[in-house]
C-alpha cells in the first residue's frame, strides 16, 4: 500500500503530457500565411510579399471572370492604390497579384523599401483594392493586415559607411524633354560643324562679303553725317568756294576708302574713264546715272572754286531753296545710290 500511495502523484502529470502530445498531432485550424522573399531585405532592393488566406468570396468566380473579360484564376490589380502618405515614402509599390487556387487566395505585392528598419505596411481592405482596379467587380470587404518587415540598410549589405542615409528617389518632372532636347541641339550643333568643316571656302567668302559690305556701310553713314553737319553748319561758312571745297573732298574721301582707289587728285574730266576701268569696262544704266551725276556734281564744284566771282545761287534766283542745301542733298542720295547698287541683284560689277 505504501508503494501505490507513492505512485500516485505521477498520474495528473503523464495525463497532462499525453493529452499535449495528442494536440499536437491533431491538424491545426488553418491560419492566414505571409512570406517574404528574399528572407533578408534591404534599402532599395525588390522585394516580394506572398500573403495566403482563405475566402469566402464568389466576386472571382470562372462565370464572371469570362463575361468581364478577365483570368478566373489571376487578377492583376491597380498599384496606383494608396494605402498611405506615410507608405508612399517607405516604400513603392510596383505590382500586385491575386491569385485563387479553390477557396484558397495568394496576395502577392513587390515592394522597393526606402527606409531601414522595421516596415510596417498600413492595413487595407482587399475588396475596396479590387473595386479600384476593376470598377465592375464588387467584392465583400476583407482587412488586410501584414505583418512588419525587417528591411535592413545598405551598410550591412556593402560595408560601405560612405552612403548618405536612405531616401525616397527624388522626380523630375520633364526630365525625359530636357533629355530628349539636350540631344536634338547636340545634334544640330555637330550637323552644323560638319557641314562647316566641309565648305570652309564658302563660309570664307561668305564672312569676307558680310565684313566687307559692313565695311562699305560704315564708310557711307561717316561720309553722310559730315555731310549733314556741314550743311547745319552752313551759315558759319562765309565763302562758297570754301563751302564747295569742303563738301567735295567729303566726296572724294568717301570714294577713295569706298574702291580702295586715290580720288583725291583726279580731275573731274577723269571721273567716268575711271569708274569704266574698276568696272571692266562694263557700266550698266544705272552704274551709269550714278556716274554723270556724280561727274555733274564735281563740275559744279570746279566752277565756284576755281571762277573769280562765281557763287552759289542766292535764295530768290533758287525758287526759295540755297543750293548750297540742294548740293548737300544730291551729294547724300548719290551715296545712297552706290549702296543700293551694291545690294541689287545685279550679277556683273558692283560701283
Amino acid at each position: 500500500m505504501k508503494r501505490f500511495s507513492q505512485t500516485l502523484p505521477i498520474l495528473p502529470t503523464a495525463c497532462v503530457i499525453f493529452l499535449v502530445f495528442f494536440a499536437a498531432i491533431l491538424p491545426a485550424p488553418a491560419e492566414n500565411l505571409q512570406i517574404v522573399m528574399p528572407k533578408t531585405a534591404f534599402v532599395g532592393d525588390t522585394v516580394e510579399i506572398h500573403y495566403i488566406f482563405d475566402w469566402d468570396s464568389d466576386f472571382f468566380s470562372a462565370e464572371r471572370a469570362a463575361s468581364l473579360g478577365l483570368n478566373a484564376h489571376r487578377l492583376e490589380l491597380n498599384p496606383k492604390y494608396a494605402f498611405s502618405a506615410l507608405d508612399s515614402e517607405n516604400f513603392a509599390l510596383k505590382n500586385v497579384l491575386l491569385e485563387k487556387n479553390g477557396g484558397q487566395y495568394t496576395l502577392s505585392l513587390t515592394i522597393v523599401p526606402w527606409k531601414a528598419g522595421f516596415l510596417q505596411i498600413s492595413g487595407f481592405d482587399l475588396g475596396s483594392f479590387i473595386t479600384f482596379s476593376h470598377p465592375k467587380l464588387e467584392a465583400a470587404p476583407f482587412y488586410v493586415l501584414l505583418e512588419p518587415i525587417e528591411v535592413k540598410s545598405l551598410v550591412q549589405k556593402t560595408g560601405n559607411h560612405s552612403f548618405l542615409p536612405a531616401a525616397s528617389p527624388l522626380i523630375l518632372p520633364g526630365t525625359t524633354a530636357l533629355l530628349a532636347t539636350l540631344a536634338i541641339l547636340a545634334l544640330i550643333f555637330f550637323g552644323t560643324l560638319l557641314f562647316a568643316l566641309l565648305h570652309i571656302p564658302k563660309i570664307v567668302r561668305f564672312l569676307e562679303n558680310l565684313a566687307y559690305l559692313y565695311a562699305l556701310k560704315k564708310n557711307s553713314r561717316k561720309a553722310i553725317k559730315k555731310i549733314r553737319t556741314l550743311k547745319s553748319d552752313s551759315e558759319k561758312i562765309f565763302s562758297d568756294k570754301d563751302f564747295a571745297e569742303t563738301l567735295e573732298h567729303i566726296l572724294r574721301d568717301f570714294l577713295t576708302k569706298r574702291f580702295a582707289r586715290d580720288f583725291s587728285s583726279v580731275t573731274t574730266n577723269a571721273l567716268s574713264p575711271l569708274f569704266d576701268d574698276l568696272c571692266g569696262g562694263n557700266l550698266d544704266a544705272g552704274q551709269e546715272a550714278i556716274v554723270e551725276n556724280l561727274v555733274a556734281l564735281f563740275s559744279r564744284f570746279d566752277f565756284v572754286r576755281f571762277s573769280e566771282n562765281a557763287q552759289f545761287l542766292s535764295e530768290r534766283e533758287n525758287g526759295g531753296t540755297k543750293e548750297r542745301k540742294t548740293l548737300c542733298e544730291k551729294s547724300i542720295q548719290i551715296i545712297e545710290d552706290f549702296d543700293k547698287d551694291e545690294n541689287s541683284d545685279s550679277q556683273g560689277e558692283k560701283l
